[in-house]
């Protein structure tokens, strides 16, 4: 069986799941668990020393409730050497409001409040 050699575009995919796990607040250990890898096989992952079967790529984007298509966001040849922080949500219009819908539900009072003066203040 060959062996498939991981590149730029599984470390940036990688990248992209270590992002989205770390704001949803999940440990590798767990998100490992659920889609049913060891967490040394989803360091791999993440680190993009390994490409990522599709399935568990899928489950991923299930568990993270993420489109899939933006862990592929900065798999581009002119985005490959990318900061994680660099584009830290999805650039296109319909995931830009789902994913703002899902962090919004995720905020307390408080928290609504500084983000709303947080935008305000950037729009002066």
């Amino acid at each position: 069986m060959a062996k498939f050699i991981a590149d730029d575009v599984d470390s940036a995919i990688g990248k992209r799941i270590q992002q989205r796990r770390k704001e949803m607040n999940l440990t590798a250990e767990n998100l490992a668990e659920q889609i049913g890898v060891s967490q040394q096989q989803f360091s791999r992952y993440e680190r993009g020393t390994t490409k990522i079967n599709v399935s568990h790529l899928v489950r991923i984007a299930v568990i993270l409730n993420t489109p899939i298509s933006w862990f592929f966001a900065d798999s581009c040849a002119d985005n490959l050497n990318f900061s994680p922080t660099q584009y830290p949500v999805p650039l296109a219009q319909d995931e830009l409001k789902q994913r703002m819908d899902y962090l919004w539900q995720q905020l307390n009072k408080e928290q609504k409040r500084y983000l709303i003066l947080f935008l305000d203040n950037m729009m002066k």
